[in-house]
């Protein structure tokens, strides 16, 4: 069984909000549909190595009320928050091959989601370089294919693809505080999450020109149990975000 212990302390508590790492660059003088397309990627790395069993970490919850803000009636607004976060690996038995997983489920949404002719391919870690981008104040490592040949109009390389499943424990004002007694009643509740992050770029071939390029993170948080569906539809959402607004994504 999972252990909360509720620890309160004697100063006040502070918040540390984790803030997203999507950073994006679209060219907007791309708006020729390529007839053709290469696509590749590098080995996924899955961060989380071992199964945590249910009682491997206790959680430790601070009493956020000290911090929450009351209406005019004196009652606490108290809306919920994440106080913790654990690793736990969290994957179906269908993707321990992972790069054969990867590969038939970017193919699945490039299938269905663009009209260009593509090839897809897991290349390695040596075929790639790279260079430095600063993008919104925030320097970015933005991959490109040692070599392009000009088979294909379009290359569009996804590198740095990281994956990852954790736990969320949220608290949330359970509603049952009273003007006379304003500190909030707590409840939790335990969601669990998957993640995966990539970054990428689109270059013309015969050019060498680079257009658009980013490193993108998508996830997803649900109370219920965690299957293969919820992994296929991040990376779908992942894919889907890299090439949305582009000729890709023209019919």
């Amino acid at each position: 069984m999972r252990l909360v212990k509720l620890m309160i302390p004697m100063v006040l508590a502070t918040a540390i909000l984790g803030c997203s790492g999507t950073k994006q660059h679209k060219d907007a003088s791309w708006t020729q549909k390529p007839a053709s397309m290469n696509v590749l990627f590098t080995e996924p790395v899955v961060l989380n190595k071992e199964k945590d069993s249910e009682d491997s970490k206790e959680w430790t919850v601070f009493p956020w009320f000290y911090t929450s803000a009351n209406d005019a009636s004196g009652m606490s607004t108290f809306s919920e928050k994440t106080v913790d976060s654990r690793d736990t690996l969290m994957m179906s038995e269908n993707m321990e091959k992972m790069k054969e997983w990867f590969s038939s489920n970017v193919d699945n949404t490039l299938k269905f989601n663009s009209n260009v002719h593509y090839k897809l391919d897991c290349i390695s870690k040596d075929r790639v370089t790279y260079s430095v981008e600063v993008l919104d104040g925030d320097s970015l490592r933005v991959p490109k294919p040692v070599s392009m040949s000009d088979g294909a109009e379009v290359y569009f390389v996804l590198d740095s693809i990281e994956m990852k499943s954790y736990q969320n424990l949220n608290l949330y004002n359970s509603g049952l505080s009273t003007p006379a007694f304003p500190i909030p009643v707590m409840g939790y509740r335990t969601n669990n999450c998957v993640k995966i992050s990539a970054s990428y770029a689109f270059y013309d071939a015969k050019a060498g020109k680079r257009m658009d390029f980013g490193r993108l993170d998508e996830d997803q948080c649900s109370k219920e149990r965690v299957i293969e569906h919820d992994w296929v539809n991040v990376l779908r959402e992942l894919i889907l975000h890299m090439i949305e607004k582009t000729p890709i994504a023209q019919f």
